[in-house]
């Protein structure tokens, strides 16, 4: 195909080659290829280290600024909420701008953004400055992926998309690492700041280093026009359905609350019609509604937005009780997630091969492994602090991690599958953004369960873990509706593979 790309007869640069040039060969990628490829998986890494070390770094922050409980979640959720909104605007960006030039821009504006939470001086500037870091991971994540289908032929495209699944583990090791270790260090009397100055080298390095490595790449829409209104309608709609229930603790939810969930329904409502019209005329839509016609990327899209409510609240809340409850160092705290980040590499890598042997039952099989891992840390919680409930943690931990590792690929695959080719940027972010609105959504629901109603009262930690348990449980019916789907589809359309 013409898009694809190999690195020839430009001293190892990646160019575009001609449709009969022979495709790629398997062989391990040459330095100039892996260098790129190096350079490209900073974005994930950074995009997932900056929204896990929060979790442990977060208790420090709040003893410098004493953060109210809707601050506290600001900080730790709002990351995450900005990204989720902005990864399908982003992607679109790559599309109409070229995708080299909008990752470069999108790590510039990462590298300012984290020198700024370093420097925040109170819980207001530090919120902005996340907010804001949230928005450059979303430019610059959605390119990577683009520019590995586009700059790598396909053979060597799927070594390349198996690095990028490790390299988002690594950012959560890294993250729960070095959330808890760099406060606890102490550097040169910065408390938890260096957690946010890691980033800044790392994104100077890869914005001077990338056009040395890989051609920009010729965009796949441009001259056809941003869908302005879209973004600035989603991003609202969005924003007023979940600020009331991050801030239901400070903020009256009836009538109020309720009023602001309302107008979001409705802004939403709105986009929904906007990007109909847009797409009716010919423009470049936001969104490509079609891809809701698609029953089994329906079901993925749910069983994603569940997965992740119960997933990333599960971690804050374990972080919490780690220290403040169980009395643990931030650094030891970050430790006690290794055996969780670990398995999840472990599961990235043996997902495929065991769905080959075992077929589409190890889908259902990963979510259960995900649900009987939040099961057996709530356990452990509830248990207490004594070594044998230590040890039901850290291998709950090691089942749920290989759970996540596993799911995510086998479930891409799933839904992806469905989605028109012309479509599968869209899609890719569809999947990105449900993920990150539900970590989003979770944080806001699990606090009601994890804040008391009185002031001074201890935290009711089995009360939101368990809320995460029983979407885990959720997800493994979603999860088993899904793979029926899939086979029943495929059982009514004979001849396809």
């Amino acid at each position: 195909m013409a898009d694809q790309l190999v690195g020839a007869g430009t001293g190892g640069r990646l160019r575009p080659r001609r449709d009969d040039a022979a495709p790629g060969t398997g062989t391990p990628l040459n330095p100039r290829r892996r260098q790129a490829l190096a350079l490209l998986l900073v974005g994930p890494f950074l995009s997932l280290f900056d929204q896990f070390c929060v979790n442990l770094a977060a208790p420090s922050i709040n003893q410098s600024f004493r953060l109210s409980p809707f601050e506290f979640q600001a900080v730790v959720g709002g990351y995450g909420l900005v990204y989720g909104l902005g990864l399908i605007t982003g992607g679109r960006l790559g599309d109409l701008y070229g995708r080299r030039r909008t990752y470069r821009a999108g790590i510039a504006l990462f590298a300012v953004t984290s020198l700024a939470c370093a420097l925040a001086w109170s819980p207001g500037s530090l919120i902005v400055a996340r907010l804001a870091q949230g928005a450059a991971a979303a430019i610059l994540q959605p390119q990577v992926l683009a520019l590995i289908r586009v700059q790598f032929p396909p053979t060597e495209g799927q070594k390349a998309l198996s690095w990028f699944a490790v390299s988002m583990s690594l950012g959560m090791v890294c993250g729960q690492i070095l959330g808890g270790a760099l406060p606890a260090w102490d550097l040169l009397g910065l408390g938890w700041r260096p957690v946010f100055l890691v980033a800044v080298p790392l994104c100077a390095l890869v914005f001077l280093a990338l056009p040395a490595t890989m051609e920009a790449d010729r965009p796949a829409h441009a001259g056809r026009g941003a869908d302005v209104t879209g973004a600035v309608l989603s991003a609202l709609a969005v924003a007023f359905v979940l600020l009331p229930l991050a801030a239901v603790r400070e903020w009256p939810f009836l009538p109020l609350g309720l009023a602001v969930c309302l107008a979001g329904c409705l802004l939403a409502a709105v986009f929904v019609r906007q990007q109909r019209s847009r797409s009716r005329r010919g423009g470049l839509a936001l969104l490509p509604l079609g891809l809701f016609a698609v029953p089994v990327f329906v079901r993925g899209v749910l069983l994603n937005f569940l997965l992740y409510m119960a997933s990333i609240p599960f971690a804050i809340v374990l972080a919490l009780y780690l220290q403040d409850e169980a009395g643990m160092s931030s650094a030891r705290a970050g430790l006690v997630f290794v055996p969780a980040a670990l398995a999840i590499a472990v599961g990235s890598r043996i997902a495929l091969p065991s769905r080959g042997r075992f077929g589409e039952g190890v889908l259902v099989a990963s979510a259960a492994l995900i649900a009987l891992g939040l099961a057996g840390a709530l356990a452990a919680v509830t248990l207490g602090g004594d070594g044998a409930a230590l040890v039901l943690l850290l291998v709950a931990l090691a089942v749920y991690g290989v759970g996540n590792g596993m799911i995510v690929p086998l479930l891409t695959g799933a839904v992806m599958s469905r989605v028109p080719p012309q479509d599968a940027g869209a899609g890719s972010g569809v999947l990105s953004t449900t993920q990150q609105l539900a970590a989003a959504l979770g944080i806001a629901v699990v606090g009601i369960f994890l804040y008391p109603r009185s002031a001074g009262a201890p935290l009711h930690y089995s009360a939101a873990m368990g809320v995460e348990v029983a979407l885990a449980a959720l997800a493994v019916l979603a999860c088993a509706h899904l793979v029926a789907a899939t086979r029943g589809r495929r059982a009514g359309a004979p001849g396809k593979p």
